[in-house]
C-alpha cells in the first residue's frame, strides 16, 4: 500500500470511529428508552387494573344517606366494597374490560333496606310444611284449610299451623273471645290441632289438644297469660300468651329436619332480597344462617337476638349471649343483642298500659294488662347484660311496658355508668309525651313497625280494647322524630304478614293503607304524625345499621362501606306517596353482587 492510500485509510478510520461509537450509544439509548416506555405502560396498565371496578352504576339518582354528599349519580364497586361515589363522568375511570356497567337511566339507588325486627323464616315454615292461614281472612276459610291439609296428609299425627286473625270473631259489643275448639272438632276430632294466631301471642286448638295438654275447667291461667273461657267457665278454645301449656302436645309432632328448616330459610331470604332487603335483625338464633353462610349461599347481613326468659338467671343469660357473640362474628353474622318481652299484645288484652282497658276487653274496670317480669327482675337482667356490653331489645306494646323498659335502662346506666349501649324498645304502640323526651335524652332506639300506622286489622282490635281516642293516638312518630328519638323501621314479620319495606315507607308517609285496593278508602290514622319520604328511607337504612352497630360499614353509600344497595324503578321522593308501594325493585345488590334482578 503506497503512502498516499495509507494516509487516506487512516483518515477515514479516524473520522468514522466516533460515528461508530455514537451509533452504538444511540442504539443503547434507544433500547433503554424503549424499555422505560414499556415499563411505564405496564405500570399504567397495572394501576388501571388496580382501580378497575367490578360493578359500576351510572346515570342514576343515588341517595347516599351521607350528609356531606347526599345525592350522587354513580357508584363504583370493587371486592364487595364501595370504591367511588360521585358523577357518572368521573366513574368512567373505574371502568375496565371486565367491569359490569349498568346504565340506570335515571333510576334511584338507595342503601339496601335493613329490617330491624323480624322472625325468619316466618310463614315459610307453614307454607311448606304446615297449615298456612295468613293469607286467609274468614273463619270458614280457616276450617277449610285445616280440612284440606288433613286430606292431603292422612297419616299425620298432629296438625300444626298458624296465621289466624281475631277480626272474624269480634262481637257486636266489641268483645272478642276468639274461635272455639268445638269448631275445629267438627273437622278434626281425633288428633290434636294447634294453630298459632297471626301475632304469635295466642293459640287456637281443638278438644284433643286441650285434653292432651291437661287443660280442664279448673286449670289455672298460665303466668302472664290466659285460658279464654266461655260464660260457664269452660275453656273456649284459645289460650293467650300460652307459655308451656301446649309444649308436651307440640312434642308429639316430629320436628322439622335441619334440611326442612334450611329450605324455609332460603325461601325467606330469596323473597326478602326481592323486596330490596339486604340485612335483618333476626329475633332468635342464627344457627341455620351460619350453615347457609358456610355453604356460600348467604345473601344478607344478619344480626341475631336470642330470647331471654324471665326464669333465666342473669349470669346464664349473659353467658349465652357472650358465647354466641364469640361464635358468630363475621361480616355476615353477628350476635350482641338479647330479646326480652316486657308485655303481650293489645288484641289479647295482655299489653301493659298505664290506664286500664275499656269494656271491650271483657276484663272488668281495672285491667291494665300483663307482664312476665317483676320490676326488680327486669332491672337486674338488663343491668347484667349492659355490664357486659350486650344490647337489650325489649318488646313493649303498651305505655306501661315502655315505662317499665325505660326504668330498666335507667337502672342499668346508674349501675354501670353511661355507655354507647343503643338499647332498643320495639313496637311502642303507645307512649306518653313525657316518656318521648325521656327516651330521646337516654338515646334509646325505637324499633317500630310502620305497617301498623294506619287503620288496619290491629287498629280494629285496639279500638275495641281501648276506645277510639287511644287507638287513634298510637304511634306518634312525628313527635318522636322531632324530639330526637332515633326511629329504626322494621316489620315484625310474620305477625305482620307483609314485610315489604316499600309498603312500610308508604304507610309511614301517608298513615294510610299501602294496598291499591284500599288506598282510596279512609283508613288514615293520625296524619299529623306522618314522616316524610327521606326520613322513612333513613329509618330503613342508616338508622337500623346504627341499631345493630354496623354504621361503619352499612346503612349508607360511602367509599369503604359494604356495597349493599337497592335500585328502584322511580325516585320515591318525586312520585305520589301512594305510588311508593307499587315502585319496582330493579336490582338488589349485596356485597357488590346482584342477588335479585327484577323482571
Amino acid at each position: 500500500m503506497n503512502s498516499v492510500l495509507r494516509s487516506k485509510l487512516f483518515f477515514l478510520i479516524f473520522i468514522l470511529i466516533p460515528f461508530v461509537f455514537m451509533l452504538g450509544a444511540c442504539t443503547e439509548k434507544s433500547d433503554v428508552t424503549l424499555q422505560k416506555e414499556t415499563d411505564s405502560t405496564e405500570k399504567k396498565n397495572e394501576e388501571a387494573s388496580d382501580d378497575q371496578a367490578t360493578l359500576v352504576l351510572k346515570n342514576g339518582i343515588v341517595y347516599t344517606m351521607e350528609e356531606d354528599q347526599p345525592i350522587a349519580e354513580a357508584v363504583a364497586v370493587k371486592d364487595g366494597e364501595i370504591q367511588f361515589v360521585g358523577s357518572s363522568s368521573d366513574a368512567e375511570k373505574y371502568v375496565g374490560d371486565d367491569t359490569e356497567v349498568i346504565d340506570l337511566e335515571g333510576k334511584m339507588v338507595s342503601p339496601g333496606f335493613i329490617d330491624g325486627h323480624t322472625h325468619p323464616p316466618g310463614i315459610w315454615t307453614s307454607k311448606l310444611f304446615e297449615v298456612e292461614l295468613t293469607s286467609l281472612n274468614t273463619h270458614e276459610d280457616y276450617l277449610e284449610a285445616v280440612a284440606d291439609f288433613q286430606k292431603k296428609n292422612p297419616n299425620t299425627e298432629i296438625i300444626l299451623g298458624g296465621g289466624w286473625k281475631y277480626g272474624p270473631y269480634e262481637q257486636s259489643d266489641g268483645t272478642n273471645l276468639g274461635p272455639t275448639k268445638e269448631e275445629l272438632d267438627e273437622i278434626v276430632p281425633d288428633i290434636p290441632v294447634i294453630l298459632v294466631s297471626i301475632d304469635r301471642h295466642a293459640v287456637w286448638a281443638n278438644s284433643k289438644a286441650f285434653e292432651l295438654a291437661g287443660i280442664e275447667d279448673n286449670t289455672p291461667n298460665p303466668k302472664g297469660g290466659e285460658i279464654v273461657r266461655n260464660p260457664d267457665g269452660s275453656p273456649r278454645g284459645v289460650v293467650r300468651e300460652e307459655g308451656d301449656l301446649f309444649n308436651k302436645v307440640l312434642d308429639m309432632a316430629p320436628p322439622l329436619t335441619k334440611e326442612q328448616r334450611k329450605e324455609a330459610m332460603l325461601k325467606y331470604m330469596e323473597e326478602a332480597n326481592s323486596f330490596g332487603i339486604t340485612g335483618v335483625q333476626n329475633i332468635g338464633g342464627v344457627e341455620i344462617w351460619e350453615e347457609i353462610r358456610q355453604e356460600g349461599k348467604l345473601t344478607m347481613r344478619v344480626a341475631g337476638a336470642p330470647f331471654i326468659d324471665p326464669e333465666m338467671k342473669p349470669e346464664d343469660a349473659v353467658q349465652q349471649i357472650l358465647g354466641d357473640r364469640e361464635t358468630y362474628n363475621s361480616d355476615w353474622i353477628g350476635v350482641n343483642t338479647a330479646k326480652i318481652f316486657a308485655d303481650g299484645v293489645t288484641e289479647a288484652a295482655t299489653a301493659l298500659y298505664l290506664e286500664p282497658y275499656g269494656s271491650g276487653a271483657n276484663k272488668g274496670h281495672d285491667h291494665h294488662g300483663d307482664t312476665s317480669w317483676g320490676t326488680d327482675t327486669l332491672n337486674e337482667m338488663v343491668a347484667a347484660l349492659d355490664k357486659e356490653g350486650v344490647q337489650a331489645h325489649i318488646h313493649a306494646i303498651g305505655d306501661g311496658a315502655v315505662n317499665m323498659s325505660l326504668d330498666a335502662y335507667e337502672f342499668a346506666a346508674n349501675a354501670n355508668g353511661k355507655r354507647d349501649s343503643r338499647h332498643t324498645i320495639t313496637h311502642i304502640s303507645a307512649i306518653r309525651d313525657s316518656e318521648i323526651s325521656r327516651m330521646a335524652k337516654m338515646n334509646v332506639i325505637a324499633s317500630m313497625q310502620p305497617f301498623w300506622f294506619y287503620k288496619d286489622q290491629y287498629y280494629d282490635a285496639e279500638k275495641a280494647m281501648l276506645g277510639e281516642e287511644r287507638a287513634l293516638a298510637m304511634y306518634p312518630t312525628r313527635e318522636m322524630w322531632d324530639a330526637g328519638v332515633m326511629i329504626a323501621s322494621s316489620s315484625d314479620y310474620p305477625p305482620t304478614p307483609d314485610y315489604r319495606p316499600l309498603n312500610a315507607i308508604e304507610t309511614g308517609v301517608t298513615r294510610n293503607s299501602p294496598y291499591p285496593e284500599e288506598q282510596d278508602t279512609d283508613l288514615v290514622r293520625n296524619i299529623d304524625q306522618a314522616l316524610i319520604v327521606n326520613e322513612m328511607l333513613q329509618s330503613y337504612t342508616k338508622n337500623v345499621a346504627y341499631q345493630i352497630f354496623r354504621e361503619n360499614d352499612l346503612g349508607s353509600l360511602k367509599i369503604g362501606k359494604k356495597a349493599d344497595m337497592v335500585v328502584l324503578g322511580e325516585d320515591l321522593t318525586k312520585i305520589e306517596p301512594k305510588n311508593i308501594s307499587e315502585t319496582s325493585i330493579v336490582y338488589t345488590i349485596v356485597d357488590g353482587k346482584i342477588v335479585y334482578k327484577g323482571k
